[in-house]
């Protein structure tokens, strides 16, 4: 990549931050137990929390005295290294990035973890280009989205091979988790079946359902737009509202697109 797309990159995408979580920790390819923080003499294992072009936030698994004794190394010069494994590329990517550490301190609520917060002095091409490569798709899938949104897809037994969804899903609901059955699937809403033994399931309500798929096991957070009821068979049928889940939306564009071969 030439001087000129990075400076593009860095303009479209300098100031966004990456919030890690397993998606977006496997689709960029990092090894998130590789990542050390250098001050001075010392090496901490870090967890990431936040990634941009400019900055990075992480977090420190230490101790209150610890926690006191580090934060004499803040507005000074630290050592911060990824490592990345991207795909197709056998060869790991290791990158140092020298940065400033601006802020350190205890998470609210969180015993015994650090929040590290620090600007770079400069930023590695090669990290410029894992970033901007995962908000570029990020936004490309935004837009799909948008256009796959009310497209349903009945859980049959074909349609169930092509998601290779592995017909399995749990919600967690009043603190327990329950089996359900999901009949449809769309990116912006679910179609089903909480078993009564659940407890009632009002509209509005708003509760997690995790989905198991071959490529992805993922949670969706949403809530309850109608329900029909069905004590004779056992169950509550919900449409259940959701909103942008990066997952689910490669799930169906895929599925979208290995159909278009069938026709």
């Amino acid at each position: 990549m030439g001087k000129k797309s990075i400076q593009e990159y860095r303009e479209q995408y300098g100031d966004q931050l990456i919030r890690f979580n397993p998606y977006a920790i496997k689709k960029m390819g990092l090894l998130p137990t590789q990542t050390l923080l250098k001050l001075d003499d010392y090496m901490l294992i870090c967890a990431p929390f936040q990634l941009s072009m400019n900055r990075a936030i992480l977090l420190v698994i230490l101790s209150k005295d610890e926690i006191s004794f580090f934060q004499q190394f803040q507005n000074k010069i630290v050592s911060l290294s990824f490592t990345f494994q991207r795909p197709g590329n056998n060869t790991p990517i290791n990158l140092f990035v020298r940065s400033t550490l601006v802020r350190m301190g205890p998470v609210k609520g969180r015993n015994n973890v650090c929040l590290v917060d620090l600007s770079y002095s400069s930023c590695p091409n090669d990290l410029m280009e894992i970033v901007a490569d995962y908000l570029g798709n990020h936004a490309s899938l935004k837009s799909q989205y948008e256009y796959l949104k009310n497209r349903p897809v009945e859980l049959n037994e074909e349609n169930t091979k092509i998601m290779r969804y592995n017909e399995y899903a749990e919600a967690k609901i009043a603190g327990k988790k329950q089996q359900i059955n999901l009949i449809s699937v769309s990116v912006n809403r679910l179609i089903v079946d909480i078993p009564a033994a659940a407890g009632p399931t009002e509209e509005g309500s708003k509760f997690i359902i995790k989905l198991y798929f071959q490529m992805y096991q993922f949670m969706v957070t949403g809530r309850v737009a109608k329900k029909e009821e069905a004590p004779e068979a056992g169950f509550t049928r919900a449409y259940y509202d959701i909103g942008f889940t990066p997952e689910l939306v490669e799930i169906l564009d895929d599925y979208f697109f290995r159909l278009s071969f069938k026709r």
